[in-house]
């Protein structure tokens, strides 16, 4: 975290107004797009996002995280010739994508946020329908839908089109779909306080994150649209992983399993009455990323590393995960059985009983 802060202090900043500084109106959007080797990618971005823009209220900024192909290059021939509101940003030295997040948030003026992919790209028509949804209700969060691959997906699991104060029904709505990631969710600026960071240094940021913002949100809204259009890139953390079956990952799995600390607790004291189904949606979702981490670390060194020391690393995920499920991994297992949910049952308690402490020692 630490890093990223001292990185951010020292960004440069170009392009943007006259002179380099930012109008003095202040915009009630804005959207940050981290910029790193994304050269064939960024065009289209850019593309679906300038055209939207209005002649005021919504500031862009772009952060390149020092590229090494010709993305800076890009941004710098675009922005000047796109629009007053769009300011480029620029890290001396790589620091990731946490990092990155990170100074953009503190150079950010709106009363929204939006993080965007520079790989994505916005749908037309999605600034103006937030837009709208913030003019008739200003939720302190909006949900939004995606297209990946010509298809809509949804990101929320719930009733759309009206604003609620349900916590809970976000807590559970969001878990449900399992979609965790920030480009889905638009927050006023508040909630990012400087207590709540992306974790610098660290893979699945989003998930180290959007909980906690689920959390506190007092208002929400649901836009069943998609306003982003996903890629799928073969060079991105979760590609990296899907191709990574010859070896595992150890840095990457552990910021997973490490991506969740704490919010167990978190929720215990903010929804004290939180009833078992929103429990059991979040226990499924991160019992199923723990049967993932064991299925890679089988599938890439179940017969290049002694059986013992295998059965004590997936013991020591197991151990790291479980504590911060809000229903014990052998009780999910338990229920899925019980509910007929056999498949399920099947994997997870396969994997439990590979990774039982005792056995692997």
């Amino acid at each position: 975290m630490e890093t990223g802060m001292r990185v951010g202090l020292s960004a440069q900043i170009e392009g943007g107004t006259a002179g380099g500084a930012p109008c003095s109106e202040r915009p009630w959007l804005s959207i940050l797009i981290p910029v790193y080797n994304v050269e064939p990618y960024l065009r289209d971005c850019l593309a679906s996002l300038l055209p939207q823009l209005p002649p005021r209220g919504v500031e862009v900024i772009l952060l390149d995280d020092a590229s090494t192909d010709g993305s800076l290059g890009l941004c710098s021939e675009i922005c000047p010739q796109s629009h007053p509101q769009v300011r480029l940003m620029r890290h001396a030295s790589n620091a990731g994508l946490s990092a990155a997040r990170n100074t953009m948030l503190g150079a950010a003026r709106g009363d929204y946020i939006w993080f965007v992919d520079s790989d994505d790209e916005v749908m037309p028509g999605a600034i103006a329908g937030l837009r709208a949804i913030v003019e008739r209700h200003a939720p302190d969060l909006v949900l939004c839908d995606y297209e990946r691959g010509g298809r809509h997906l949804s990101s929320f699991s719930g009733p759309a089109g009206q604003p609620s104060d349900d916590r809970e029904a976000l807590l559970q709505g969001v878990f449900a779909r399992r979609r965790l990631h920030s480009w889905s969710k638009i927050a006023r600026r508040s909630l990012w306080n400087e207590d709540l960071r992306f974790p610098a240094g660290r893979c699945f940021e989003d998930i180290a994150t959007t909980p906690w913002l689920l959390l506190r949100a007092r208002t929400h809204y649901y836009a069943a649209e998609p306003w982003v259009r996903y890629r799928d890139r073969p060079d991105s953390i979760m590609g990296m992983l899907r191709r990574s079956r010859g070896r595992f990952d150890d840095c990457r799995n552990d910021d997973l399993a490490m991506s969740l600390a704490g919010f167990d607790a978190a929720t215990r004291d903010a929804l004290p009455a939180m009833s078992d189904a929103t429990r059991c949606h979040i226990a499924h979702f991160w019992a199923k990323e723990f049967t993932k981490i064991c299925w890679r670390l089988l599938s890439s060194s179940a017969f290049r590393m002694p059986w013992r020391d295998l059965r004590r690393k997936l013991a020591r995920y197991r151990g790291m995960m479980d504590a911060e499920s809000p229903i014990a991994f052998a009780t999910l297992a338990r229920l899925y059985r019980s509910r007929g949910r056999l498949p399920r049952a099947a994997i997870l308690s396969a994997c439990l009983w590979l990774a039982q402490a005792d056995d692997a020692g």
